[in-house]
């Protein structure tokens, strides 16, 4: 049975934030609860959070590769039992990757065919965790769907209290809190964890004199994510949310988000106009450019790839535009894209290219798409949503019909699209190691009811570079 179903342990039990020998563990209990905390052999005490009660615990010295399995007490009830695996050290590395679930869209069906696959190390969260809109949002997001899941609360998140309550809303329900006592989940932010196309200094949707300032609304929402996420980064008080990620032999995650130090969008492109941050933007270059052992994942909540020659095609501009890729009144991109960033994106293409056995991962478009540059240089696997809206949601018409042509469209105007799949919900599945690196597209087959039923729709593998060569082969 899912967590959420415990009486004194609403929420379940949570993992995140795994490496080789450590994890954080979470609860959620009445604040200022004492409380203990199981893995395998040992415990520990503590007590929730005296304001929200939520329990975050660092356990270390772990076995790395190995499945552990973790519960808490309190008040004599003992929650359910939660299990993850560390992250090895001297095999393959398999994990999942998810992006964009909108609560009133759809049932989590794919976070329950995540928490059911017994083959895969942890959770990646690509970001969208969470959706801030209101239950009738303003501006241009999509409407909920009507199948009976409102938005709690009702309103748009401006408060610590509102984002608090819609995480609330998140965590019980009962696929997401299955996923969460199955396996660790590692997360990033995007924009709707704050509020639609979110940047430095503001958000497209927020009005300062009727919603109060940016800077009080981003320090509620980053204060609710750090309470209510199996982590102990607090972006809130300047802590970075973007990491690095040991895949030992297999290789490494390079984490980033793009939301917290985003410059003007509308600004003037150039090196001081950036959607990572100076600081962040030097860590990735950084990085991207020391050789390792094993893969590199750079793994960016958007899409990096180009869209915008697709513009040309009558087809794929209908496509664009649906899926807010482009503006709906110009044929120009949608200011929100890395095309606004143009200068930052090709640095980190050139750098991508340039690197040994680099692979970007991203999400937020609401489709799938597998990216490869005629060299074979630049190479990009894009998840698709678990509920956010997709083409055929948005003309509502049904899955894998007319969607072929724009599909097709697409395909033909951008050279380095090697697929996409525009309809479908679901998540990646990730393998690193020495020899090869590949990618899984698994697909539920509905998310407006309850389904358990999902299938593998694509699968790339790509294997390591020949010594002396410059480029991938696919």
């Amino acid at each position: 049975m899912p967590a959420a179903a415990q009486s004194i342990f609403p929420f379940g039990v949570a993992s995140g934030d795994v490496t080789h020998d450590s994890v954080v563990l979470w609860a959620r209990v009445a604040p200022g609860t004492p409380i203990t905390w199981h893995l395998g052999g040992r415990s520990g005490e503590t007590t929730s959070d005296p304001v929200t009660g939520s329990v975050h615990v660092l356990v270390d010295d772990l076995e790395p590769g190995e499945r552990h399995t973790y519960w808490f007490e309190a008040t004599g009830e003992r929650s359910a039992e939660g299990a993850f695996r560390t992250i090895p050290v001297d095999r393959p590395v398999r994990f999942a990757a998810v992006s964009c679930a909108k609560y009133n869209s759809g049932y989590f069906n794919a976070y329950r065919a995540v928490a059911a696959m017994d083959d895969i190390d942890f959770v990646l969260h690509l970001g969208d965790y969470i959706y801030e809109a209101a239950e009738v949002p303003s501006g241009k997001q999509t409407p909920g769907a009507g199948i009976g899941r409102p938005m709690a609360p009702l309103t748009d998140c401006m408060s610590f209290e509102d984002y608090s309550t819609r995480y609330a809303l998140y965590r019980g329900d009962a696929d997401l809190a299955f996923l969460h006592s199955r396996h660790a989940v590692i997360a990033t932010i995007d924009d709707h964890e704050l509020s639609d196309n979110a940047w430095l200094g503001g958000a497209q949707e927020h009005d300062p004199a009727k919603d109060g300032t940016w800077a009080d609304r981003r320090t509620a929402a980053m204060t609710a994510w750090s309470d209510w996420m199996p982590t102990l980064r607090h972006p809130r008080d300047g802590g970075a949310v973007w990491q690095e990620i040991s895949l030992g032999t297999a290789g490494r995650i390079i984490l980033t988000e793009a939301r917290l130090a985003r410059t003007d969008p509308e600004g003037s492109d150039g090196p001081d106009k950036t959607g990572l941050g100076r600081e962040q933007r030097e860590f990735v270059l950084d990085r991207i450019g020391t050789p390792i052992q094993g893969w590199t994942f750079l793994a960016m909540p958007s899409m990096l790839a180009s869209v915008e020659a697709a513009a040309a095609d009558p087809d794929a501009l209908f496509a664009l535009r649906k899926l807010k890729l482009t503006e709906a009144d110009e044929v120009v991109a949608f200011h929100d894209l890395w095309e606004s960033f143009a200068w930052e994106r090709d640095q980190l293409r050139e750098a991508v290219r340039g690197a040994d056995r680099t692979i970007v991962l991203s999400g937020d478009v609401h489709f799938s798409a597998e990216h490869v540059d005629p060299d074979g240089e630049y190479i990009e696997w894009t998840a698709t949503s678990i509920t956010s809206p997709n083409l055929d949601d948005k003309m509502g018409w049904p899955r894998g019909a007319e969607s072929k042509n724009y599909e097709a469209a697409l395909l033909r105007m951008l050279p380095d699209l090697a697929w996409c799949d525009l309809d479908s919900h679901g998540f990646l599945v990730v393998e690193s190691g020495p020899q090869s690196a590949s990618c899984q597209w698994w697909f539920v087959d509905k998310v407006r009811e309850l389904s358990d039923d999902f299938s593998m729709g694509h699968e790339v593998v790509i294997p390591a570079r020949p010594e002396g060569t410059a480029a991938l082969s696919r």
